[in-house]
């Protein structure tokens, strides 16, 4: 399908209310589909944020190291997901590394070019501020799952939450299991061990990577 640079502007919820003529400016002066490998680091601590990224297709994960160099998964961004919108304001370097685990397509609205455009359009302004604060709860809530639940008590509040999101009881896992053992803290034995007593418990049935809540 022929990709469409006003609806993929359009499409991300942090232009939602602008009128099409600020959407149809904000298209020209975005770049599209660039193509980014598997193995790809689209950025780390070391690169400058000066741009938002838009991932048309695919899928990136953004993640931090600690000083052992053990990686802990931020979150996952799939196709339509925004990242680094403090770009649009901030000048300083990223603080977490994002690596593409699926062959991706991005797209990209440079800072000046975006703060160019909210002058003319304030709306923005605001449409940001509901982003991030949707952000800060989506943390909040990854560290209750992360800091005050049990290994497994965690593991289900997570499948329980992505079920809430995506309306069904039936789905598959967004994500590799070893990335999601990451995202949860605990190691992907732990994972496996928990899932499997989920299932005894009668609390979900699992095959492969696809989860039906009891």
């Amino acid at each position: 399908m022929t990709h469409s640079p006003f609806k993929c502007v359009q499409g991300a919820p942090i232009f939602r209310g602008l009128d099409d003529a600020a959407i149809a400016e904000l298209a020209k002066i975005s770049v599209h589909q660039q193509v980014v490998k598997k193995g790809t680091v689209l950025y780390d601590p070391t690169t400058q944020l000066d741009r938002m990224m838009i991932v048309d297709q695919g899928r990136v994960k953004v993640y931090q190291l600690n000083e052992n160099g053990k990686e802990k998964v931020l979150y996952m961004l799939r196709d339509g997901a925004i990242d680094s919108e403090a770009a649009l304001f901030a000048n300083r370097n990223h603080f977490n590394y994002a690596e593409v685990v699926e062959d991706a397509k991005i797209c990209s609205i440079r800072r000046d070019d975006f703060q160019a455009l909210m002058h003319r359009e304030p709306a923005v302004a605001f449409n940001l501020l509901n982003i991030l604060g949707e952000r800060l709860t989506e943390l909040e809530s990854v560290s209750a799952l992360t800091g005050n639940l049990k290994s497994k008590n965690r593991v289900l509040a997570y499948l329980q939450q992505i079920g809430r999101e995506k309306q069904a009881a039936e789905f598959e896992l967004p994500v590799r299991k070893k990335e999601l053992a990451s995202f949860l803290g605990i190691t992907p034995e732990t994972l496996s061990r928990q899932l499997g007593q989920l299932v005894d418990d009668g609390l979900i049935a699992l095959a492969g990577k696809r989860v039906t809540l009891r």
